[in-house]
């Protein structure tokens, strides 16, 4: 056995656990032998938790650019910033978003951003899983290869990469994405298996603007381009109609919400939790990148979920605290394909030990109550991912040099 946490509390009883490899091989009151044991007293062992929509690197654009609308803080303040980005910025930027995500337990996410070679660097340092996307922007400047050139360039890259990275195809929106890249892009994903992580009905304006450039909503514009499938991952879905619930379920569409950043950026209206559940519809949390959000805490994001919905339907039994947590666990690795979301034998060794005598997590009447309600990420102790600890006593290896890299290339990226 390689690692083993003892004395710790898993599913409400005390127990063991062994970790084989880079799975849980044992769970149960045997003491075995391990090489590395962590004793896990006064702490519980939980599920990891999934960030399904983030631009890791935008933690250099922290507090940049607030109380704007969307449309002038992307063309005024995002877009200007982000064509003087170099790879040293966008690695570090997104080492910065690494180290913050593992202190609040999260172990995979689903980034969007640009140089994703360096984005992949950092994520195999840090040890994580991560689907890195190849962005596709058809704004003149932003885009030197054509998008063959690009999708095949990224493939061929990925080839090479440990098996916790995954590649993704980063369509931006409708809005800054010609039809024929759309298209090409359905085509390329379907044909190579690769999931499509995609900005979708996110203000009013892009629907009232696909109406007048296409004659109809968003999604069954999308639709008629052939580029709705099961692979696609979309994020925000807040502006939906009944007609597009049922084309998105019809062709399994996977949706990410992303409550905080929707609400900071005033886009007016909210998830359709009523229509995505009756459709079955499978959906996780998002935070967005740090200039929307402002932070990258997941554990913000259930609760604001949790209670944003109870709110919205009048009625405090729904979205209840096990369902949002499975929704943020569970149900995102299995939106994803990765084998974990659960602390149980067979799954990856993803999952977390988190301080039961944190105050915000005492007394301790209900685990998962405590977890989307009171705890935030500073509740979080120990992150264990692919069966190695990455972060332990809070505590993460090489955090201040982050820490201390990210101020220096922020200050040489607003310089220039």
């Amino acid at each position: 056995m390689d690692l083993g946490i003892e004395n710790v509390v898993v599913n409400g009883q005390q127990a063991n656990i062994y970790v084989e490899g880079n799975k849980i091989a044992y769970i149960g009151q045997e003491q075995k032998q391990a090489q590395r044991t962590i004793n896990g007293k006064d702490k519980a062992a939980v599920a990891s938790i999934v960030n399904g929509h983030t631009h890791a690197a935008m933690t250099l654009f922290r507090g940049y650019g607030d109380d704007m609308k969307l449309q002038e803080w992307l063309e005024q303040k995002i877009w200007p910033m982000e064509a003087k980005l170099t790879p040293e910025e966008i690695y570090w930027g997104t080492k910065l978003a690494c180290l913050e995500m593992i202190k609040c337990g999260v172990t995979l996410f689903n980034d969007m951003y640009w140089h994703n070679r360096e984005a992949v660097k950092a994520v195999e340092e840090m040890g994580m899983r991560a689907f890195i996307s190849e962005v596709f922007i058809d704004i003149p400047g932003m885009q030197q290869e054509s998008c063959e050139e690009k999708a095949q360039r990224a493939l061929d890259d990925f080839q090479n990469y440990s098996s916790r990275i995954h590649l993704a195809l980063g369509p931006h929106a409708i809005y800054t994405c010609e039809p024929d890249t759309l298209k090409f892009i359905a085509s390329f994903a379907k044909k190579h298996n690769l999931p499509v992580h995609f900005h979708l009905s996110e203000t009013q304006k892009e629907i009232d603007d696909c109406v007048a450039k296409h004659g109809k909503r968003p999604v069954p514009y999308l639709d008629d381009l052939g580029f709705l499938h099961s692979n696609l991952f979309a994020a925000h879905c807040v502006w939906l109609d009944n007609e597009e619930l049922d084309l998105l379920a019809k062709h399994q569409v996977k949706i990410i919400h992303n409550p905080i950043a929707n609400f900071k950026l005033a886009v007016n209206e909210l998830l359709p939790y009523p229509g995505i559940k009756d459709r079955d519809l499978k959906f996780c949390l998002g935070t967005d990148g740090c200039a929307s959000n402002n932070n990258l805490d997941i554990f913000e994001e259930i609760k604001f979920a949790a209670l944003v919905h109870k709110w919205k339907i009048n009625d405090p039994t729904i979205m209840n605290c096990n369902e949002i947590w499975s929704h943020a666990t569970k149900t995102a690795h299995e939106m994803f394909g990765v084998n974990a979301g659960e602390v149980s034998e067979g799954k990856y060794a993803d999952f977390l030990l988190v301080d039961l005598n944190h105050p915000q997590m005492v007394p301790c009447h209900n685990l998962v109550s405590n977890l989307v309600y009171a705890g935030n990420g500073s509740i979080v102790d120990t992150v264990i991912c692919d069966g190695k600890i990455v972060m332990e006593n809070r505590h993460i290896p090489g955090e201040e040099e982050i820490i201390s890299q990210a101020k220096k290339v922020t200050e040489k990226l607003f310089s220039r």
